[in-house]
């Protein structure tokens, strides 16, 4: 099927694929031949004087109904101390090869990280301090929290840290649909969880699912009003997605009428643009709206597309260096996670071994994965793709975006960078689609799920 065919039958029968926030995925992931080695990444690392760094807190009170994250909801009280202890030796040693790059952000992500006490976020930070002392002037600090796991200290703790970003997922303001979810609190709890966020940080994002079991059109358009009236500084509206491993699947399998269709999802979506569009919300991604003016809304994931080092933390955190993306292995159920979860706990940094679990990308697959993640953004220079790979962009990828052209997904904008149009936008995911080598489908095709 050659492009324009697979663009237009896939937007004819209105598919929804997973949407892509990164190339590629954790299911294309392999054991490596031979381990990672320090030294490996740092070559891989050279060119940069920035670094991301991304923490990740596996743990939570609760599993939602569509959850596929790496986490558990079975451990110790003792655990987390262990965690951030292990973690905090990881952040120093990692500063020996790293800690003389200027930091673009810092990511707290789980899991919930809210989890943790102040002690142990004060641990965290004063080991970031000490180990990568250069922040930089616009340095982007997140914290993913729920609304149910944290009091007004602990955000004031975080804020007098530096952080200066919240997340939230709220996900629904309907009592029944929270509940199908699998989130035991109630609507109380997640506004008095908003206006203490907004009250405190200058930048909060806000998550919310269309497409829950037993949601109505009325239902949603009365949540997303609702977190309207807050006017947070970002708002980032999901189309709820059924994967293997979790409960959702078997609620749809038996109730199939209790959920929206693909093309339902797409008319809500539609919805949701023209609401946001109306509020002054600025379109940044299939997902993302924001109010913040000159500048992207989630600079780390910015930052990474633009290939700055990911440096991930923890168990189940993935790393970026140029060639290599890497991570502990993954599982989604709690009886494979939790091991992988004791297997860090239990090892010590090790330069000659610092990941058996990744990828080894091709110079195909990083031209995929740039063109890829820029059109995501809707910011890709034609320029700046020949700085980076040594050839024109039409010579590796013609046949693409003739097609996008062909239908009016993109705009060629300034001369120099292509742009999504409004219905590149809505189409994004399938558009993405169209840029995953053969290799990668594959593997992620033989990815058997744990």
């Amino acid at each position: 099927m050659d492009c324009l065919e697979f663009l237009r039958t896939n937007i004819a029968n209105k598919e929804l694929p997973t949407y892509v926030y990164g190339y590629p995925s954790k299911r294309a992931y392999r054991a490596f031949p031979q381990p990672l080695r320090i030294i490996d990444v740092v070559e891989q690392a050279s060119r940069s004087k920035q670094i991301n760094i991304y923490i990740h807190i596996p743990f939570c009170r609760y599993r939602c109904t569509y959850c596929t994250l790496f986490l558990t909801t079975r451990f110790k009280p003792a655990t987390p101390d262990s965690y951030v202890a292990r973690l905090v030796e990881y952040v120093a040693r990692y500063g020996e090869y790293f800690g003389d790059r200027e930091v673009v952000s810092i990511y707290f992500g789980g899991g919930t990280p809210t989890l943790l006490t102040r002690h142990q976020f004060g641990e965290l930070f004063a080991a970031l301090d000490a180990a990568f002392p250069t922040r930089g002037r616009q340095c982007e600090i997140t914290v993913e929290t729920a609304p149910d796991t944290f009091d007004n200290n602990l955000l004031d703790c975080l804020k007098a840290l530096g952080v200066n970003r919240m997340s939230m997922g709220i996900q629904s303001m309907v009592p029944g649909e929270l509940a199908y979810s699998g989130r035991p609190y109630s609507v109380e709890t997640a506004e008095a969880a908003i206006e203490a966020l907004i009250e405190r940080f200058s930048h909060v994002n806000l998550d919310l699912i269309y497409g829950l079991r037993g949601q109505t059109r009325d239902s949603w358009i009365f949540s997303l009003g609702r977190v309207l009236d807050y006017e947070p500084q970002t708002i980032s509206l999901y189309p709820v997605v059924v994967r293997p491993m979790t409960s959702i699947i078997t609620s749809k399998a038996h109730n199939p009428d209790l959920f929206f269709s693909e093309a339902e999802k797409y008319e809500v979506y539609d919805q949701n643009v023209a609401m946001m569009v109306s509020k002054n919300y600025r379109q940044e991604s299939f997902t993302r709206f924001t109010k913040i003016a000159g500048d992207r809304a989630y600079r780390q994931e910015a930052s990474d597309f633009e290939g700055t080092p990911l440096l991930g933390l923890g168990a189940g955190a993935r790393s970026y260096f140029g060639r290599y993306h890497y991570s502990t292995d993954y599982a989604v159920d709690w009886s494979a996670a939790s091991p992988i979860i004791s297997a860090f706990l239990a090892r010590s940094f090790d330069p000659d071994a610092i990941a058996s679990h990744g990828i080894k990308l091709t110079q195909e697959d990083l031209a995929r994965r740039y063109v890829l993640l820029g059109l995501t953004l809707s910011a890709l220079s034609r320029r700046r793709y020949a700085a980076v790979f040594g050839r024109a962009l039409a010579a590796d990828f013609g046949k693409e975006f003739e097609a996008l052209k062909a239908l009016q997904l993109i705009d060629f904008v300034d001369g120099d960078t292509y742009q999504l149009t409004y219905a590149g936008f809505k189409y994004s995911s399938i558009m993405a689609r169209m840029f995953y080598s053969r290799t990668m489908v594959a593997l992620e095709e033989q990815y058997q799920a744990a």
